[in-house]
């Protein structure tokens, strides 16, 4: 059986009970998982209780190396549970990859002539540090960068020539990319703590100086700049540290970096003009955006679902085009026949406003159905659907049901709202505000004749209606007067364009 793509391999001393049958159906069981089984062999050094013999069972997994141990136990039991084989994990042990060996790269570039000035000299050196009149030619060698390495570097491409032009070392030589010293891996474990910890306070005060200048008035807000200006040489000194560069280039880099952070903090601020409460809320909005992202990554990734996106995500899209529109038309004829008792086809509505009506709760499902597929991956990156699979299996889906259930009766709610808002505003002599291509009118009413033939009737002239089409054979008309009773829709009047004119009315008179 071939194993499912994993990032952990756990090692595990297995003790299993020395009889030649029960090895076998241990090894043949634990084999057709996809683990690598072999007896313990003399090097491994593992002591077994009397009447068990060891293996060694090498377990994959996908997921956190937090859990990944308790996870391999966790698995290799529960299977040795299910076959009534006699087992006992005697040790686990996660199996971490060799560090990767430094290497350093060289760009061959040109050298400066020798008959040039001071002043093109100058600049020349300057542009060849920052990574400009190469020859798109590099060469890679194991281990950290030294003199030593240098030289070896520079009799090897004299040696060498793979095509193109030939190193010649009268015209060419060689560099380094920009970046700090290679960090020695045998040091103490707190000096590297100590490092993210000191680039995490230069970001975070950089970025805090420029806020300040961007958030404050006064004059003295001038004196945040000295913390940029006294950091940049220091950062452009650690950056370029692998080796020796013109101290110009050192501080270009320090300024482009501290600068641009400090930059960063001065347009975020100028560009928030709200309250630090909304913008503490906007930060937290954007983790959970983060949250959800690498959750969704770790839910999809060598999944079911990127193994058959190809065909599964068409299938998905394709009602799209044809749901949205209806259910953008039953959101409308909900607003207008429900609550205004207007027929639905009697208003015109262009057909992108039944698109982006429809879009709103379909945007919401979606969102919290991410969201909850998300707390999914994290469960996945865990491995808590080892313990839990019924969560994972059961609750979950039931979970992005009752969230897609919930939107909808959200949605319902809302057009609720919008009618209740629209029919306050119209009582109140004011237009109200469209919903999504629903535009609703206040006009006076002025018979053409005593008597007109009104559906629901008596036709008000004393306050102004509401119309969402006031054009064609029948005029549908709403009365806002409280008069007519609690039932919104038999507010609705019913009457011929040609028996009345229609006046734009502003105000509760007429």
């Amino acid at each position: 059986m071939i194993p499912d793509p994993f990032n952990r391999r756990v090692r595990l001393v297995v003790e299993v009970r020395d009889e030649n049958d029960e090895l076998e159906l241990a090894t043949s069981v634990f084999t057709a998982q996809g683990w690598r089984v072999r007896p313990a062999r003399t090097g491994d050094a593992v002591g077994t209780d009397d009447g068990y013999t060891g293996l060694i069972v090498e377990v994959p997994l996908r997921g956190s190396r937090l859990t990944a141990r308790s996870t391999a136990c966790e698995r290799l039991t529960s299977l040795a549970a299910r076959r009534k084989i006699d087992v006992w994990v005697r040790e686990a042990k996660l199996i971490r990859p060799k560090p990767a060996e430094p290497n350093t790269t060289y760009h061959v570039h040109h050298k400066v002539p020798d008959g040039a000035g001071p002043a093109l000299r100058w600049l020349a050196e300057h542009w060849i540090a920052v990574g400009g009149w190469d020859l798109r030619h590099t060469l890679h060698l194991r281990g950290e960068y030294s003199e030593e390495q240098r030289d070896r570097a520079l009799a090897e491409l004299e040696r060498r020539n793979i095509g193109g032009a030939p190193f010649d070392p009268d015209v060419h030589d060689i560099r380094t990319s920009i970046g700090p010293r290679p960090r020695d891996r045998s040091a103490d474990p707190r000096r590297g703590a100590i490092l993210i910890a000191g680039v995490g306070a230069v970001v975070l005060v950089s970025l805090a100086c420029g806020m300040v200048l961007g958030a404050l008035t006064t004059p003295w807000r001038f004196l945040v700049l000295a913390w940029p200006a006294g950091m940049s040489w220091p950062v452009g000194k650690w950056v370029s540290a692998n080796e020796p560069r013109p101290w110009l280039v050192r501080l270009g880099i320090g300024c482009a970096l501290v600068g641009g952070l400090t930059v960063f903090g001065f347009f975020w601020a100028g560009a928030q003009p709200a309250s630090l409460s909304r913008q503490l809320a906007g930060v937290l909005l954007t983790l959970l955006f983060g949250f959800t992202v690498l959750g969704l990554w770790y839910a999809l990734s060598e999944s079911w679902f990127s193994r058959n996106m190809q065909w599964f995500l068409p299938v998905l899209a394709a009602p799209l085009p044809f749901v949205l529109p209806w259910a953008g038309s039953f959101l409308h004829a909900i607003y207008l026949e429900d609550r205004f008792g207007v027929p639905a086809d009697s208003v015109h509505v262009a057909f992108y406003w039944q698109y982006a009506v429809a879009l709103r709760p379909l945007g919401l499902a979606v969102a919290f159905s991410l969201l909850l597929v998300a707390m999914g991956g994290w469960a996945r990156h865990f491995n808590v659907q080892t313990g839990a699979s019924g969560f994972v299996r059961w609750v979950l889906p039931l979970m992005v049901l009752v969230a897609v259930l919930t939107v909808t009766i959200d949605a319902l709610d809302g057009v609720d709202r919008a009618a209740d808002r629209a029919m306050e505003t119209a009582a109140e002599g004011r237009r109200p505000s469209a919903y999504f291509g629903l535009q609703g009118e206040l006009f006076c009413v002025r018979p053409l004749s005593p008597r007109i033939p009104v559906i629901n009737g008596p036709v008000p002239t004393a306050h102004p209606v509401l119309s969402f089409q006031a054009s064609g054979d029948t005029v549908w008309l709403w009365d806002p007067a409280p008069s007519r009773g609690e039932d919104s829709s038999r507010h609705a009047l019913r009457l011929r364009a040609e028996d009345v004119q229609l006046v734009s009315a502003h105000g509760r008179h007429c």
